[in-house]
């Protein structure tokens, strides 16, 4: 073979390669050298196992990437939370349970006894008038340990619906004879 042949034949390589190559979307974002160790981390979950990988964000664009060329549905990442048990940038292990699931659930539930307030304490001796609803409510985001519990109408005295939180009143130590 000539070197024109050979030229013409390495162009027309090439030209067919540069085609098989336009066919596919190219991926922006790849994970080459230093984005590996810094950068933003990312949870993902597989819902079956419970089992969650954390991994760079570039490394998820890159397998979405491939599985968007395969014609298969993305991964979607899940809550960085969830990822909170697995040290470091990347790993695999048991997904966390969410944090305070039941929060916004507890203070969504309907009341249909909010018309009469009472007194209610907590372990620090604070003292509020307020609906059994409100204290349920309030109790949502409180400590487990320091809870709004039911007082004496006495131990509120002094203290109006709205007013705020204030010091529980103490009965005087009397000392008989």
């Amino acid at each position: 073979m000539t070197k024109f042949s050979i030229c013409l034949l390495l162009v027309v390589l090439a030209i067919a390669s540069i085609q098989a190559d336009g066919n596919r979307r190219p991926c922006a974002g790849r994970c080459t050298g230093h984005p590996l160790s810094g950068g933003k981390s990312v949870c993902i979950r597989n819902k079956a196992t419970n089992v969650c990988t954390r991994l760079p964000a570039c490394r998820l664009r890159e397998k979405n990437c491939l599985r968007r060329d395969n014609g298969l549905e993305p991964i979607r990442e899940t809550c960085i939370t969830r990822c909170r048990n697995i040290p470091g940038s990347s790993g695999v292990g048991q997904c966390a349970t969410k944090l305070r699931p039941r929060t916004k659930e507890c203070q969504r539930r309907l009341c249909h006894d909010d018309k009469v307030a009472s007194c209610w304490r907590d372990q620090q001796g604070a003292c509020v008038l307020q609906t059994r609803c409100e204290a349920q409510k309030r109790n949502c985001v409180r400590n487990p340990l320091n809870q709004w519990v039911r007082a004496s109408q006495w131990s509120c005295k002094g203290n109006v619906v709205g007013g705020g939180v204030r010091r529980c009143r103490t009965r005087p130590i009397v000392i008989k004879d």
